[in-house]
């Protein structure tokens, strides 16, 4: 990538996150204090290339770890509750859950919407931050972020051929 269309990169997206952190504290979500979690799926989609043809992938993977989220924390409970050592719990139940969602959706569901495996541990690692609380506030804040990913790859990449002339 030249110089150039970094600059544009930097000052849109610069633009793109300023501008949806402004708007965010206007969303009558009951939880405020979430807005960190747009960082964790906007990282993980702005990072792969934000492609438009694969927003489907990332949202349906994000719901996907929504529903894994529960799992896991549904399994947690259950085994502490029959009297499981925290380490011991954590061990099985993370381990084999783990292995469950990575064999489903990097095999099984290669070739599906549901194969964007970060984007299912990033809401996953959300979730559990937020012990399963706040669902709706979340699941909307992910999306938001993924909103904006998108926003500053396509954007970026409009800017930067109407500013750039002589690219090769």
């Amino acid at each position: 990538m030249n110089k150039r269309y970094l600059v544009i990169m930097s000052i849109w997206v610069g633009i793109v996150v300023g501008l949806y952190c402004m708007l965010y504290q206007f969303i009558p979500f009951p939880a405020k204090n979430l807005l960190w979690v747009t960082f964790v799926s906007l990282p993980i989609y702005f990072g792969a290339g934000a492609k438009p043809q694969e927003f489907p992938n990332y949202f349906c993977s994000m719901i996907a770890g929504v529903i894994w989220a529960f799992v896991y924390l549904a399994a947690i409970n259950w085994f502490i509750q029959m009297g499981v050592s925290v380490p011991l719990t954590m061990l099985i139940v993370v381990g084999v859950i783990t292995v469950v969602v990575c064999v489903l959706h990097l095999i099984i569901t290669a070739n599906t919407w549901f194969n964007k495996l970060p984007m299912m541990f990033g809401t996953i690692a959300v979730l559990f931050h937020t012990n399963g609380q706040d669902l709706l506030t979340v699941t909307a804040t992910l999306t938001g972020g993924l909103i904006v990913g998108l926003l500053c790859t396509v954007g970026t990449n409009w800017l930067a051929k109407a500013l750039i002339k002589d690219q090769a």
